[in-house]
């Protein structure tokens, strides 16, 4: 093996490692740190030998393997085209782009980074600070606005503000507890005049008139529960009856794992209903066994 190939080899075992401690591979050009000093430029020379045709396809191979994606602007794009069609840039966790690529994922990468070394993270990806990246997002500024955002599309799914309690947006975040929040805030004077302005212009209903147990909201209930129940049957019905594992979304983002390891947990404390439990063993009577476990 001649000097040249030595050399590939050991960047590569390098960027291997990099992406064992950090979980991806996306280093800028810039990167430049302790034993990995020249990784980022070498990485960038493999994008521009990809990009003119001349990188060997063992090698390109072996890169994508590992995570190399060959254009870092599809990043910052897909971030700009989320804030311009959500009027936010608080991508979801489970948001894969059109053309599949991961972007909540990355978001996620580089939020990590950031908390590691924010200093280094900012001078890294300039492209994000252009954008307005949030990069702390238990920022309770950045979480209100991520709440109000979801409260204003469920009024335009559903018609109005009366979330239920355990309703929980597609992307993880659990809105009728956010609301619930908001109204013992109002209540105890807790929040800001402005927020309290805010919610009450998009329709907010402080107190609910309305018994928990109302025919109205457990008819939503079910209706919901049909629902979800459908996408997990259409999803796993796809797959040769295979279960949604935790972090699985159906065809529309629709976080279909999550919800059913809710009624595993339901059905484990004795708080899932007859019927539903009925339902769910008509559809697999191994839904209550995690998948890779193995049912009694």
């Amino acid at each position: 093996m001649d000097v040249l190939a030595v050399r590939w080899e050991s960047m590569f075992a390098a960027l291997v490692s990099f992406r064992d401690e950090y979980g991806h591979v996306d280093i800028p050009r810039s990167f430049c740190r302790g034993a990995r000093a020249s990784l980022g430029a070498w990485v960038h020379r493999q994008r521009s030998l990809a990009a003119a045709g001349k990188l060997p396809a063992d090698r390109r191979e072996r890169l994508e393997a590992v995570g190399m994606r060959w254009s870092l602007s599809e990043r910052t794009t897909g971030i700009a085209a989320f804030q311009c069609t959500e009027g936010h840039g608080l991508v979801p966790h489970v948001f894969t782009t059109a053309d599949g690529f991961p972007l909540g994922t990355w978001v996620q990468s580089r939020r990590r980074q950031w908390a590691n070394d924010p200093v280094n993270t900012v001078r890294l990806w300039p492209e994000l600070v252009d954008l307005g990246f949030v990069w702390q997002v238990r920022d309770r500024d950045a979480a209100w606005d991520a709440g109000v955002a979801a409260l204003m599309q469920y009024s335009r799914d559903h018609g109005d503000l009366a979330v239920p309690h355990w309703f929980t947006t597609a992307d993880g975040l659990q809105l009728g507890r956010w609301v619930d929040s908001r109204r013992v805030e109002y209540r105890t004077g807790a929040l800001l005049a402005a927020r309290v302005e805010q919610l009450e212009r998009i329709g907010m209903v402080w107190r609910l008139r309305l018994p928990a147990d109302d025919p109205a909201r457990q008819r939503r209930e079910d209706v919901h529960f049909a629902q979800m129940l459908r996408r997990v049957q259409a999803w796993s019905t796809q797959r040769a009856g295979q279960l949604p594992a935790a972090r699985v979304v159906d065809s529309d983002g629709i976080a279909i794992g999550r919800w059913l390891i809710r009624q595993r947990q339901l059905h484990r404390d004795h708080r899932l209903a007859t019927d539903r439990v009925t339902q769910l063993n008509a559809w697999n009577r191994a839904w209550s066994c995690p998948p890779g476990s193995t049912s009694t």
